[in-house]
């Protein structure tokens, strides 16, 4: 359960799901989408290495919205659940809550932030906090960005 990949299927479903979102260019239109998702794969416990199963059931909502000046604005919410499951039973297991939101104004800024928090089964507490930010100008130039990654595991 690396710490980078526990949510990483997460921005491809976002952006799945905002493909798949209809809009209408050039004139004021807002959609709206529902979306769950689960996903097993094995993992490593990042606090111990031990390996197990990660399984995150989530689900979500997008809001799609086409402006008149033909800007387009995405909003996600996805909140779900998370168990890890180790492979060998001595070690702990763990079950959590995610909660992720993510705005993006086409060829603007897109912003993401991604909080995750689990309880260990022998009393310890893993949080994984993620946030990240883009700024482009109507150039296509970068002209900000930010990534803000913590995992922390404390021991009972």
């Amino acid at each position: 359960m690396r710490p980078r990949r526990l949510l990483a299927f997460l921005p491809a479903l976002m952006l799945s799901a905002a493909l798949l979102a209809p809009t209408t260019a050039f004139a004021a239109d807002t959609e709206t989408m529902r979306f769950s998702a689960t996903e097993s794969r094995a993992e490593r416990n990042p606090c111990s290495g031990a390996p197990g199963t990660l399984t995150i059931v989530l689900s979500g909502v997008l809001h799609t919205t086409a402006r008149e000046d033909g800007t387009v604005l995405e909003i996600i919410t996805t909140t779900g659940r998370v168990t890890f499951v180790p492979d060998d039973p001595s070690q702990p297991s763990f079950t959590g809550h995610l909660a992720e939101w993510s705005g993006d104004v086409m060829n603007a800024t897109i912003t993401n932030a991604e909080n995750v928090v689990l309880h260990g089964s022998d009393g310890s507490l893993g949080r994984q906090h993620i946030l990240t930010h883009l700024t482009v100008n109507a150039n296509g130039t970068v002209t900000s960005s930010f990534e803000i990654f913590e995992f922390t595991c404390l021991a009972q």
